[in-house]
């Protein structure tokens, strides 16, 4: 027998063993009864943590409870920012009227601001209430968590759609307001600028060493109204 020959013979006669523990093996899992098998299989696959490598209720819970979470939040930010441009809009609207259809919408978002709060209260309340991240989350209570974010999604949906039906309404006075603003922006940067001119000839008499004081007790006397023109 050759060199060649000898050395195939020795790493067929070290692999068989081998082999024969590869097959027996897989045929000690193959026979296994299926409920052993399956603990088997998990035991093999989990990852340090409780959740279960295949999934399960549990878990198809806590991923719908967490889309839920994310469609809230999402509804809380579009409230949020339809009252904040709303805010923008009454504001315009009492800078120039003091009707009773102007004070009546004042009211009116006043109440909307506390529905607002309570909505938005629930949300967050719920939010609170629910640790989506935990190991041990059981289905039941993630199955809980959904249904209640949901709820919190859909008041925050219908208060904004009644926000913005309100923001419709105000229409004609915050249009009627807008027109004013703007005839009188000439007028206000006259103002402005008499203001500063105001100021600085009261500058120059006291820098020369004369005497003010009636100059500067009018400016003093318009002082809220001046810082008011100022500020635009």
């Amino acid at each position: 027998m050759t060199e060649t020959a000898e050395k195939r013979s020795t790493r067929a006669q070290s692999t068989a063993p081998r082999r024969r523990r590869g097959v027996r093996d897989f045929l000690t899992l193959t026979l296994l009864p299926v409920p052993l098998l399956a603990a088997t299989v998990t035991t093999a696959f989990a990852g340090g943590g409780t959740r279960r490598w295949f999934g399960g209720r549990a878990e198809n819970q806590r991923v719908e409870a967490q889309a839920a979470k994310d469609a809230a939040a999402a509804a809380f930010y579009e409230l949020d920012t339809a009252q904040r441009d709303l805010r923008i809009s009454i504001e315009t609207i009492t800078a120039v009227d003091d009707s009773p259809a102007a004070r009546r919408a004042v009211t009116d978002f006043q109440q909307l601001g506390a529905r607002i709060d309570e909505v938005s209260g629930q949300y967050i309340t719920a939010v609170d209430a629910h640790d989506l991240d935990r190991d041990d989350l059981e289905a039941s209570a993630a199955a809980r968590a959904r249904t209640e974010l949901t709820q919190a999604k859909d008041e925050l949906g219908r208060t904004k759609a009644d926000l913005e039906r309100f923001a419709q309404g105000l229409g004609p006075l915050l249009g009627k307001a807008e027109t004013q603003l703007a005839r009188l922006a000439p007028s206000v940067e006259r103002a402005r600028q008499a203001l500063l001119a105001a100021t600085t000839a009261l500058d120059g008499v006291r820098q020369s060493g004369l005497k003010a004081d009636d100059l500067a007790g009018r400016l003093a006397a318009l002082g809220p109204e001046l810082t008011k023109l100022n500020q635009g």
